[in-house]
């Protein structure tokens, strides 16, 4: 049984080391094999995002951790920074029930919508979210923020080609 609860402070620690062990999936993706041993969220920035309100974990039963999703409340969107599930219990809905609590978030936020950005190609990303309602977003539709943010993620280094910006309306 897995519970979706707001992140608390103490959660912190454990966010960093499911970050990484979610990323291992992109060992087995042609060109991306580098993610894996990438950078993760500090247990500083999960601290921050703690205090903004807007981070949720994934709960076994026996109140082990598995999973997080973290995002930030802009005018126009709760957008979600990221969404990570240790990879022992991948393929199992839990992803989709941290974005239906981003969702609910958002709601009661007034948030209009929810936005991230991920990769195109890669089945657990811009396909993944498709199928949860996602729209993927051209250019004209980027608006500044979505655009800002994809210049970031091109200046870290992650190959912009291969990135989107998604939207997902209520």
């Amino acid at each position: 049984m897995i519970r979706i609860r707001p992140t608390s402070p103490c959660d912190a620690p454990a966010l960093p080391g499911i970050e990484r062990s979610s990323g291992e999936i992109f060992r087995q993706w042609a060109g991306l094999e580098w993610i894996a041993d990438d950078d993760v969220q500090s247990e500083e920035r999960h601290r921050a995002l703690i205090a903004d309100g807007v981070a949720y974990v994934a709960a076994l039963e026996g109140h082990e951790i598995v999973a997080f999703l973290n995002g930030t409340v802009t005018p126009d969107a709760l957008h979600i920074w990221q969404v990570a599930v240790r990879q022992d219990q991948q393929g199992q809905g839990i992803g989709r029930q941290l974005i239906e609590a981003a969702q609910r978030h958002a709601v009661e936020h007034g948030a209009p919508s929810l936005t991230l950005t991920t990769f195109r190609d890669v089945p657990w990303n811009e396909p993944y979210y498709r199928r949860l309602g996602f729209i993927t977003l051209d250019g004209g539709q980027l608006g500044p923020r979505l655009s800002a943010v994809l210049d970031a993620e091109k200046q870290a280094g992650l190959p912009i080609a291969r990135r989107c910006a998604m939207r997902k309306t209520r």
